[in-house]
């Protein structure tokens, strides 16, 4: 049995619009994708991808920190985990990345794995980090009608 490495090139993340929806506005995306790797599906290569990152994450943390061994195993299995999708993805294209967060392992495939994996959009996700680590300067702007009140 040989096992297909994947290297994650920058670009090759848009593999997850391999989930979008074929119809509505999923109809125009497509043509331009790069195919996935042979034999494997876009759950697999999402899978594949979330278990990389998840890896790279244990050693960033066990390498750099004070006790990080002991600290990465007092952690590792209580980790909440809020992955993003874009605007108008419904239950099917979350229910495959759900997939894929089970086939990295990052949660048990059971009730309490399960709680620990939530779902938010990218627009959401862009307003609670704005929220969280402010706007840029004269992002905003007051109108005069505002004022005057």
């Amino acid at each position: 049995m040989s096992l297909q490495v994947i290297t994650f090139h920058p670009s090759f993340p848009r593999f997850k619009l391999h989930l979008r929806s074929k119809v509505g506005a999923g109809q125009s995306v497509g043509s331009d994708l790069p195919p996935l790797p042979l034999n494997k599906t876009v759950v697999d290569v999402f899978g594949d991808f979330l278990r990389y990152l998840f890896e790279c994450a244990s050693s960033y943390i066990q390498d750099t920190h004070a006790n990080g061994p002991d600290l990465w195993n007092s952690v590792k299995s209580h980790i909440d985990f809020v992955l993003s999708h874009p605007n108008g993805w419904e239950g099917t294209q979350q229910s495959e990345m759900r997939r894929a967060a089970l086939l990295a392992g990052l949660v048990p495939d059971d009730a309490s794995g399960h709680s620990r994996l939530s779902f938010v959009t990218e627009g959401e996700a862009s307003l609670h980090f704005s929220v969280q680590n402010g706007l840029p300067a004269g992002v905003m702007k007051v109108s005069r009608q505002l004022r005057s009140k």
